[in-house]
């Protein structure tokens, strides 16, 4: 063979073993081959031809089995998305990176500054919700020791049967029935001062054993009057009381913790505030019935109102 020819099979030889990473013509590229092939695209600038063969390779089945071959093609395609100005799609893929490798790190000894500013962007974001992630997981853990924990608790507020026999609606208040409460110490109280308000009045003028001169005497008789009525008033109304502590009496009651004492950030969140609501209309006759002392000019007595509603 002429030696011309020997150096032209030669060369031709060389040139098959130095590419290595393409197949012989007709013949299908290995996922190997070509990354290795859209990695010589990315170092020659063609950006299309890199994305084009890492995007085969990655979607819409993966063809690497390497775990460090994953990571480099979507490197590569993230970069070359880049540089095509395809930022989203470069961003998704140096996430994708990220995930095999947390500390990945690519330098602009190999990509661009645009491309490795985007990865170290990307990489900061991630690590900045990697720990929110697990700030949140770490208060939702002692949230819900806290709540396991406050289950398990078993406090309670004694009641005193007694209670229920004092007046002025301390059978209520301990019920935790205020509204009720107000109403029996409100009216209890205004019977009960009256009746007594007559009483010391008529003792201190004309003694125990009265004198009543007889041109006073109507007057007297009508404070006398005002006095049994404003004092069984009084009596009725304790009796009504007593009766109604009773029936919604209970021995104990659970006390629910005080969330006060828990870290801010351990708080429940409180509802998001409403419009004021309007003033509720009276409409039962308990709401409605107003009762206390009043003055005449011919002594003191007890008034009785209905307000509208």
């Amino acid at each position: 063979m002429p030696r011309r020819a020997v150096t032209v099979a030669a060369l031709v030889a060389w040139a098959l073993a130095a590419r290595g990473a393409e197949a012989a013509p007709g013949q299908q590229l290995s996922p190997a081959q070509q990354l290795a092939s859209a990695r010589d695209d990315f170092a020659r600038g063609d950006w299309t031809g890199a994305r084009l063969k890492t995007n085969d390779l990655l979607y819409p089945d993966l063809k690497l089995a390497r775990r460090d071959d994953v990571i480099e093609a979507n490197i590569l395609y993230g970069a070359a998305a880049y540089e095509l100005k395809d930022l989203a799609n470069a961003e998704k893929a140096f996430h994708k990176a990220l995930q095999l490798d947390p500390e990945l790190e690519i330098t602009t000894m190999r990509f661009s500054e645009g491309a490795v500013k985007l990865f170290e962007e990307v990489k900061r974001d991630r690590k900045r919700r990697a720990e929110q992630d697990a700030a949140n997981k770490r208060i939702a853990d002692r949230l819900a020791a806290i709540e396991a924990y406050r289950k398990t608790l078993r406090v309670y507020e004694v009641h005193p049967y007694y209670v229920n026999f004092i007046p002025f609606g301390a059978g209520q208040f301990q019920n935790g029935q205020a509204g009720r409460g107000y109403f029996f110490a409100a009216s209890q109280g205004a019977t009960f001062l009256t009746s007594l308000g007559i009483f010391i009045y008529l003792g201190a003028k004309y003694g125990l054993v009265a004198k009543v001169p007889l041109d006073e005497g109507p007057r007297v008789r009508t404070l006398q009057q005002a006095e049994i009525i404003s004092g069984a008033a009084f009596f009725a109304l304790y009796a009504i009381g007593v009766f109604d502590s009773i029936r919604h009496y209970t021995p104990r009651r659970q006390v629910k913790g005080d969330d006060s004492i828990l870290p801010d950030d351990l708080k429940p969140e409180e509802p998001a505030p409403s419009k004021k609501p309007s003033p509720k209309k009276k409409t039962s006759l308990r709401d409605r019935l107003k009762l206390g002392p009043i003055l005449t000019p011919g002594g003191a007595g007890i008034g009785l109102s209905l307000e509208s509603p």
